[in-house]
C-alpha cells in the first residue's frame, strides 16, 4: 500500500468509513463501506475511468443518513485495487468488481454508476439480478461507436502533458472555471497513466446489445446532462431506443459528464428521490 491509499484510508476512517481489501478470483479489490443511519436500501456508487471510490466522498457524506449501507469500491486497476489485466481487461475486470460486490453485498442494492462505472453497474445487474435493486446511471459507456467516434474517445484519454489533461478537463468538466484546474490536471495525468491497458482496451470493448438492454427488469434511472461532451449524442440515442420503455431519461441543464462532480447535492436529492420511488 503506498502512502497515498495510506492518507486516504486514514481519512475515510476519520469520517467513518471502513477500507478494506476483498479477494477474487483475480486479485484484490478495495472497498469502501460505511453504515448509514436510514431505512433507504443499502447503495453502491460505480466511479469512472480513471477515479477511485474515495472521490465520491461528497455524495456519499450526503447519503449517509439516509441509508442502511454504502458501497463503493475502487475498479480493478484503479485507486488501491489490484491492476491484473488479461487479454481482455474490460471483461476481466468487470468480472472482478462482480465478485467483489458478491462479497460485501448482504441485500439487493440500489447501484449507481457513472461513465465506466455506468458500463459497469448494467454489466453487474446483467450478471446478478437478484442483487440489483435499481440502476441509476450517469452518462454511461457501453454503446455501440463508430470508429470516427472511438478516436475521439481516444484522442481525449490518452493523456500525455499538461495541455493534453486541461483539455480533458474542458470536455469532462466544461462549467469547471477554478484556478485549480493545473492541480487536477496534474492529477489527471497520473491518474490516466495507470489506467492505459484501460483506455487502449476500448477498441475491443464488447458494447452491449439491444437485446442485453432488453433484459434489465429493474428500474432504471438514466440522467445525460446537456453539457456532455465527452461521448457523442448518439450514445444516449442508443440507451433511449433499447432501455426497457419503463426506464426514465433525464437530461439536466448544468451537468456534463460527472454531475456527481458538478453538483454533488443535487445528484445526491436526486439519488434519494429515486431511492424512495424505487
Amino acid at each position: 500500500m503506498n502512502m497515498g491509499s495510506i492518507a486516504v484510508d486514514a481519512c475515510l476512517a476519520g469520517l467513518g468509513f471502513e477500507s478494506r481489501s476483498v479477494e477474487t478470483r483475480r486479485g484484490r479489490v478495495r472497498v469502501i463501506t460505511g453504515a448509514g443511519g436510514g431505512e433507504l436500501p443499502t447503495m453502491v456508487l460505480l466511479h469512472g475511468l480513471g477515479s477511485q471510490g474515495a472521490d465520491y466522498l461528497p455524495l456519499l457524506l450526503r447519503l449517509r443518513p439516509h441509508v442502511r449501507k454504502l458501497v463503493a469500491p475502487d475498479l480493478p486497476g484503479h485507486g488501491a485495487s489490484e491492476a491484473t489485466f488479461a487479454e481482455r481487461p474490460r471483461r476481466t475486470h468487470i468480472e472482478t468488481l462482480g465478485d467483489a460486490l458478491d462479497a460485501v453485498l448482504d441485500e439487493p442494492a440500489i447501484v449507481f454508476g457513472n461513465s465506466l462505472g455506468g458500463f459497469a453497474a448494467i454489466r453487474y445487474a446483467l450478471a446478478r439480478p437478484d442483487r440489483v435493486r435499481a440502476l441509476y446511471l450517469a452518462s454511461p459507456s457501453g454503446a455501440p461507436s463508430t470508429d470516427d467516434e472511438i478516436e475521439s474517445l481516444l484522442g481525449a484519454l490518452r493523456v500525455e502533458s499538461h495541455d493534453d489533461a486541461l483539455r480533458f478537463i474542458a470536455r469532462a468538466m466544461p462549467g469547471n472555471k477554478s484556478v485549480f484546474r493545473h492541480v487536477m490536471a496534474w492529477g489527471v495525468r497520473r491518474r490516466f497513466a495507470a489506467v492505459r491497458p484501460w483506455i487502449e482496451s476500448i477498441r475491443d470493448a464488447q458494447p452491449f446489445t439491444a437485446a442485453e438492454l432488453a433484459r434489465i427488469t429493474m428500474p432504471v434511472h438514466l440522467v445525460w446532462g446537456r453539457e456532455e461532451q465527452l461521448l457523442p449524442a448518439a450514445h444516449l440515442e442508443f440507451f433511449r431506443a433499447y432501455l426497457p420503455r419503463t426506464a426514465r431519461i433525464e437530461e439536466p441543464e448544468g451537468f456534463a459528464h460527472s454531475p456527481q462532480v458538478d453538483d454533488a447535492k443535487d445528484v445526491a436529492r436526486r439519488l434519494l428521490a429515486f431511492a424512495r420511488a424505487s
